[in-house]
């Protein structure tokens, strides 16, 4: 074979391999949780961590759906995330806080007024603006460049997130499109809620992420001072067995 025929075949060979590869995200935080984001072509699974308690499950993600499911591996089950869940989650919170109300009803009006402020039931609240905003400023993490961008909630910048490509973390770019088809699934899903306003609302607006257009390497949150990072990356070859349901698993009825 010709020398250069010789090179372009091996050049083939390379870019075919690269955009096949894989890729396992490793992330800890300041506290020392650990989490991963495994990616598979159009697959995608990551760690569900439980504020302190470890990984309790996972989701599974179909970008060529936009299919979302959670898997509990404690109970052994799994749900479909989507729309209906979120609007079925609104509905009881509301059904809740309606219940509160009618209890609290019964108190004196100090202690009313004391229970009221407690549970934040006499704020309404509006739609929760949720935007990003890049700072201009770059940063080395790790040996590896990335690029600042504040989260910003209801006004109020929450979050600080330094953001890599995929040349600069060695991703193809199926994988990076798979990442970002992720968080901006859950980030739409979280809209649903954020745009209705209310308690739930407030609640999802502390820990929202929205899509950021890359890999964050840092994301440091302003109110408490954790700060996590992605401390390991690999493109090695990863079984689909990570990106299937177990067939023992049973399906649970969102409520």
């Amino acid at each position: 074979m010709p020398a250069r025929l010789t090179l372009l075949f091996a050049l083939a060979l390379l870019l075919s391999a690269a955009a096949q590869a894989d890729a396992l995200l490793r992330f800890v935080d300041s506290e020392g949780e650990q989490s991963e984001i495994l990616v598979k072509g159009p697959y995608a699974r990551m760690d569900i961590v439980n504020g302190g308690s470890g990984g309790t499950g996972f989701m599974l993600f179909n970008a060529g759906d936009r299919s979302l499911y959670i898997v509990d591996q404690t109970n052994r089950s799994y749900l479909r995330f989507d729309e209906r869940v979120i609007d079925a989650q609104m509905q009881a919170m509301e059904q809740m806080i309606a219940d509160l109300r009618a209890q609290i009803q019964q108190l004196p009006a100090e202690a009313r007024a004391e229970m009221e402020a407690q549970l934040g039931l006499g704020v309404e609240t509006g739609p929760v603006e949720v935007e990003t905003r890049a700072t201009g400023r770059e940063q080395d993490i790790g040996g590896l460049r990335c690029e600042q961008k504040e989260i910003i909630v209801g006004g109020r910048v929450q979050n600080v997130a330094c953001v890599a490509g995929p040349s600069e973390l060695g991703l193809s770019l199926r994988d990076f499109d798979t990442l970002n088809a992720l968080m901006g699934r859950l980030f739409d899903l979280s809209r649903r809620a954020l745009d209705a306003g209310g308690p739930m609302a407030q609640a999802m607006g502390s820990s929202v992420m929205p899509p950021l257009d890359g890999v964050p390497l840092e994301v440091r949150d302003l109110r408490d001072g954790v700060s996590t990072r992605l401390a390991g990356i690999s493109t090695d070859t990863l079984s689909p067995e990570f990106f299937r349901i177990p067939p023992n698993y049973r399906e649970q009825e969102a409520f």
